[in-house]
């Protein structure tokens, strides 16, 4: 059964995943919402202007402030797809669970992406209609909900502007990078994925400019010369490709490291 994948047995697995873990659910999403809510109206200083608030401007500036905390979050839950087998005891029920580790891998991965995130983005959703109550109350004028910053996929690379695929691409491709690391690090697995990435993009850049010096400009050059018909969206395409081949080999390469998942681990790595 190792293999194997029933669909019925998977929400069979689904739903106890949610239910262990419906206490730390309703704690995070209060305390987002308490959290989010003192952004918006201490950064944004809206409260306390009780006659007009401070407007578009501010309004935008904590809930960009919000944004980034949800990214923060977003690969916060992803490198805990562990989280349930921190101890000794939890790993026996993660092992003795009957399921295959194809249905318990994916299960506590969608409970780590995709079903935390949610509760994330509804949290932002009850502190921002918290914020327009409590402003609405205070008589604020011209009132912003400023959700744009936060639902926005757009991205802008040094003017250029690329497309929705390449944005769900490289956040696909950054989530799955620190799924891998949760699952490689057994301790303050968020903490450890973030110093290896950054310590390997120090490495590759360095290389990468050696490499650049020991060619030299007049080669590359030549060799970039060679892509001069190759459109934007092409090389958008390309790239999108390219990121969405490594988020699907991430993920595999967690799940085979799931696989080996045992009942008493190696101090630092899930090995």
């Amino acid at each position: 059964m190792k293999k194997t994948f029933d669909i019925n047995r998977f929400w069979q697995v689904m739903k106890w995943t949610v239910l262990t873990e419906r206490k730390s659910i309703i704690t995070a999403f209060i305390a987002f919402v308490c959290g989010f809510l003192a952004i918006q109206l201490f950064s944004c200083f809206t409260i306390f202007d009780l006659t007009h608030g401070l407007g578009f401007a501010a309004t935008m500036a904590g809930m960009q402030t919000c944004s980034m905390f949800i990214g923060f979050l977003w690969l916060y839950y992803a490198s805990g797809v562990l989280g349930n087998v921190r101890t000794g005891q939890q790993r026996i029920t993660a092992l003795m669970l009957p399921a295959s580790n194809v249905e318990k891998f994916f299960a506590r991965l969608i409970f780590c992406c995709i079903l935390m995130p949610l509760v994330v983005y509804l949290a932002i959703l009850a502190a921002t209609g918290l914020r327009m109550f409590f402003e609405l109350i205070a008589g604020h004028e011209g009132i912003v909900w400023g959700l744009s910053y936060v639902f926005g996929f757009d991205a802008n690379i040094t003017g250029l502007e690329f497309s929705t695929f390449f944005s769900i691409a490289s956040s696909c491709w950054s989530i799955s990078l620190f799924v891998l690391g949760g699952v490689f690090f057994r301790q303050r697995p968020f903490i450890w994925t973030a110093v290896t990435i950054f310590a390997a993009s120090l490495l590759l850049s360095t290389l990468v400019f050696y490499i650049g010096t020991m060619i030299g400009e007049d080669n590359i050059k030549h060799f970039l010369m060679s892509f001069r018909n190759m459109s934007f969206e092409t090389f958008d395409l390309i790239v999108s490709l390219l990121l969405t081949a490594f988020t699907v080999f991430n993920v595999w390469l967690s799940y085979r490291l799931y696989c080996r998942l045992k009942v008493v681990q190696h101090k630092w790595f899930n090995l």
